[in-house]
């Protein structure tokens, strides 16, 4: 599968084609175009703004000529729009591929005064959650210098994302704006309490007594605990704990069965490796499930970020593809901390940061790890989760093919000598053997390969044993939205 610039800088979505002409959107209004042939099919894409003429996200332009915008519930136009926004567009495509938008919606992921900013320089506190910042976060016009380092405590802000976990946020884009009476986050809820109308996103307690919230679960007994919901309320200053709500709702999408769903985001709620949310939206993996790339069934998690695709089906998502956005994979034994090094791998190097996660500890000289991550040089990684495995000597290699000269595959600055492996061990997306001829008959650069082999305890070297393709991988070796 060929995601169009999948994790280039600034790409979300989720993208819903269903086989009727028109497609009313939430606010009331209908796709309306007496003039034009009717259209094949109507279509819901959500994702973060890339460009502009249309609207541009997902590597698909919408044209706007009669595009109705809502910006965070009030009317507005294509020009209160910005790269960076997290928008919904409702309308159609034609049987030629051309796509309009018959309305398009915008909405903040965090709206409040920034409480503090801690000295990692990557993030910021805004209403008690944690808006993590990198490389890929853009900063308005309005924020000087354009970069954490112009923003202070107090200021009010507007921040685009997605919720990655509970009280964490990725942001897509800030933006300074006029002090506000009311505010606005999302965010999955803890410690629901039904008696005294209570919960917890992140640093601050909700309380929706008296609020709207007719949207949300209502059978005796059941918890909202775990749910993704937004929430609209007071006071929005720099020393809030309390929110007082006047609106609480689940933050989903509405699906309809026979939907096709392309969906990007974060995984917000995980049962099993089988069953697991991505942005709320409830999805499933079984047999229908056929591909996955840059990464197998033991990588998903809370809070890793996915492309998935399949088709709605009573009222949940039956997954057909699955695809991971920290697309870079390492296998071994550590040999040096500083930076972090991997035997036989010379000269791939691993950075961390204050983002990267150690889910069972942190490591040591000589234990075997398990690193995901996302390319940022030549030869670099910055790692996402570094995982403590059992002893082994196995070593992985996954990323984008820099340069192809047969019988060697230029990863991240490494070359795999494929010599050594066998004909049968040369694997396509699906899993079947495909053989070398037709491996490097296929793969181009900018593919996405995985390699396993042996370290030889001796020599140090690698000895290479099996190759698959795991997806057209992006050819700027970006990280990112």
């Amino acid at each position: 599968m060929k995601y169009p610039t999948v994790f280039g800088p600034l790409v979300a979505g989720i993208f819903v084609v269903t086989a009727v002409a028109c497609t009313p959107s939430p606010e009331g209004g209908t796709a309306n175009d007496s003039t034009a042939s009717p259209p094949t099919t109507s279509v819901v894409s959500s994702g973060v703004i890339t460009g502009f003429g249309s609207v541009k996200m997902n590597g698909v332009e919408y044209a706007t000529q009669n595009t109705s915008f809502n910006l965070n519930g009030q009317a507005g136009f294509q020009k209160d729009l910005k790269l960076g926004m997290v928008v919904t567009a409702y309308g159609s495509q034609s049987s030629n591929g051309a796509t309009s938008a018959a309305t398009i919606i915008q909405e903040d992921v965090v709206d409040g005064a920034v409480q503090s900013i801690p000295a990692t320089n990557d993030r910021i506190i805004v209403l008690g959650q944690t808006v993590l910042i990198d490389e890929h976060t853009l900063f308005d016009t309005s924020i000087s210098p354009s970069d954490i380092g112009g923003l202070a405590v107090g200021q009010q802000v507007a921040v685009n994302g997605f919720v990655k976990e509970k009280g964490v946020t990725i942001a897509t884009l800030i933006e300074k704006k006029s002090p506000s009476t009311t505010c606005q986050l999302k965010g999955i809820v803890e410690n629901h309490n039904s008696i005294s109308q209570t919960f917890v996103l992140g640093g601050v307690t909700v309380n929706y007594h008296g609020a709207d919230f007719r949207d949300m679960p209502k059978t005796a007994g059941t918890t909202w605990d775990l749910t993704l919901v937004k929430v609209n309320g007071t006071p929005c200053d720099q020393i809030t704990t309390t929110i007082n709500a006047t609106n609480v709702q689940p933050e989903r999408i509405t699906l309809t069965n026979g939907d096709e769903i392309t969906l990007q985001g974060a995984i917000t709620l995980f049962h099993s490796p089988t069953s697991f949310s991505v942005n709320g939206v409830p999805v499933v993996i079984n047999s229908f499930t056929r591909e996955f790339e840059n990464g197998g069934m033991s990588d998903l998690a809370l809070g890793v970020l996915v492309w998935v695709e399949g088709v709605v089906s009573n009222g949940g998502l039956t997954l057909k593809e699955v695809s991971f956005r920290d697309h870079v994979e390492i296998e071994g034994d550590v040999t040096a901390l500083a930076p972090l090094t991997i035997a036989g791998l010379s000269p791939i190097t691993l950075t961390s940061n204050t983002q990267t996660s150690y889910p069972n500890g942190s490591v040591a000289v000589n234990d075997h790890i398990r690193v995901r991550g996302r390319q940022t040089g030549t030869n670099t990684i910055l790692a996402a989760t570094v995982e403590k495995l059992p002893s082994d000597t196995r070593v992985v290699l996954q990323g984008v093919i820099q340069t192809l000269n047969t019988p060697n595959v230029m990863v991240l600055g490494y070359s795999i000598d494929t010599t050594p492996i066998v004909n049968t061990n040369f694997i396509d997306l699906t899993g079947p053997a495909i053989g070398r001829a037709a491996f490097f008959s296929t793969v181009t650069k900018g593919w996405s390969v995985k390699a396993i082999g042996i370290l030889n305890m001796t020599s140090g070297s690698v000895v290479w044993s099996e190759m698959a393709t795991t997806g057209e991988g992006d050819a700027d070796d970006g990280g990112g939205w």
